[in-house]
C-alpha cells in the first residue's frame, strides 16, 4: 500500500474532506489538489505530508509505512553503485543529475 492510500483511508474514516486539508495547507491548495496527491499524481513536500498525516490521525512514519523502507533501500542502493564509479563517470552523472532535476550546480 502506497503512503497515500494509506493516508486517503484514514481520513474516509475519520471523515476529514479534502477541501478541509487543504485548508490546512501553507499556503492553502484546492480540495481537487488534495484528491490529486491521494491518488500520487502530484508531487507532495514535507510540509505537506506532516499535515496529511496530522488530519489523519497518523505519525508521519505511520502515514509512510513500508514506502520508507523501500525508498531508503534505493538511496542505499544509489550509493553504493555510484562509489564504483570512476571520477569522470562521477561528474558526468552529477551534471546529468543536476540537468535532470535542476538541482544546485
Amino acid at each position: 500500500m502506497h503512503w497515500y492510500e494509506r493516508v486517503a483511508a484514514s481520513l474516509r474514516d475519520r471523515s476529514v474532506s479534502n477541501a478541509e486539508v487543504g485548508r490546512r495547507m501553507t499556503p492553502q491548495v484546492t480540495g481537487q489538489a488534495i484528491t490529486l496527491k491521494l491518488q500520487g499524481k502530484r508531487p507532495v513536500t514535507v510540509d505537506e505530508l506532516k499535515v496529511f498525516a496530522a488530519c489523519a490521525g497518523l505519525t508521519v512514519a505511520e502515514a509512510l509505512g513500508d514506502d520508507v523502507i523501500v525508498e531508503l533501500q534505493d538511496e542505499k542502493d544509489l550509493v553504493e553503485l555510484y562509489r564504483l564509479l570512476s571520477d569522470e563517470q562521477k561528474r558526468a552523472f552529477m551534471e546529468m543529475l543536476k540537468a535532470t532535476t535542476g538541482g544546485p550546480r
